[in-house]
């Protein structure tokens, strides 16, 4: 059995994309997961005089709020800590990203179901990734368990989709005959308090991490302070490593509609990721 914490970064509608990453745990590497992220988590908390609630992606990278009084060094290191961590407890990573302005242009009529919000579109994107993945997987012991950040207001039209999914979405993952529809997902989607779950925040961590790197290498944005673009590159380049495969995510091939859409729809530099190596 899996577990999938998912969280986003850009949920705006006035920002350019929006970038949302799941965590995919083997379940029984959960535990060990979870007092390793609480060690570290006590250890952040150190910084602080008052109680720290969560991480928070934006407010670490950019020294915001509270987090302005520490020391930019720390900050990097404590991102560093949790990109090179990733690749450690050997998790995986999918990810969805719309660019708003190439989605308002693109999909067929078919899609209108679900194509009147961003974030469902990139919902329903990380649960088809991870059917696709693991139905594929030789000797597949179990299911996957979708969680997401509960305060969402698409939270419950997600679980809906995912319990009836349109027709169109079985091309994504090859559906055989005879075979029930996302059935590598385990009922629908669960919601959880992000402050509940450390890999939540960790996950919207990442998830800022790849929109900042969608920011400053396609929408031309203006670097926070000099050394900032080599800085989220670097962290990319470790996160690229436990992706799943592209095939999964964007395929190269793109002869299926709704692969297509998706691909289409994502920023030209997040699709390329993973494409040398």
């Amino acid at each position: 059995m899996k577990v999938c914490y998912v969280d986003e970064s850009g949920n705006d509608a006035q920002g350019p994309c929006l970038v949302m990453v799941g965590i995919v745990v083997d379940a029984t590497r959960l535990n060990r997961t979870q007092q390793e992220f609480d060690k570290e988590f006590d250890s952040v908390q150190q910084l602080f005089q008052e109680n720290l609630r969560e991480l928070k992606g934006s407010k670490i990278i950019f020294g915001r709020d509270r987090w302005r009084n520490v020391d930019p060094d720390k900050r990097k290191r404590i991102v560093q800590f949790f990109c090179d961590w990733l690749v450690k407890r050997k998790h995986y990573l999918a990810i969805s990203a719309i660019d708003r302005e190439k989605f308002a242009q693109s999909g067929p009529a078919s899609f209108a179901e679900i194509k009147h919000d961003p974030w469902l579109v990139a919902a329903l994107h990380i649960a088809l990734q991870l059917q696709k993945h693991h139905q594929g997987k030789k000797s597949n012991k179990g299911h996957t368990f979708l969680i997401f950040d509960e305060n969402k207001k698409m939270a419950d039209d997600l679980a809906e989709l995912l319990f009836k999914p349109p027709g169109w979405t079985d091309t994504y993952y090859g559906r055989a005959k005879g075979q029930g529809q996302l059935d590598q997902l385990i009922d629908s989607a669960f919601t959880v308090k992000s402050h509940h779950a450390g890999l939540v925040q960790v996950a919207d961590l990442y998830a800022f991490i790849l929109h900042r790197y969608a920011e400053l290498h396609d929408f031309v944005a203006a670097e926070e302070w000099d050394g900032e673009r080599a800085l989220i590159d670097g962290y990319v380049k470790t996160l690229v490593s436990r992706m799943l495969p592209r095939s999964s995510r964007w395929p190269e091939r793109r002869s299926v509609p709704c692969q297509k859409w998706w691909g289409d729809a994502a920023p030209n530099s997040l699709v390329a990721l993973g494409r040398n190596g």
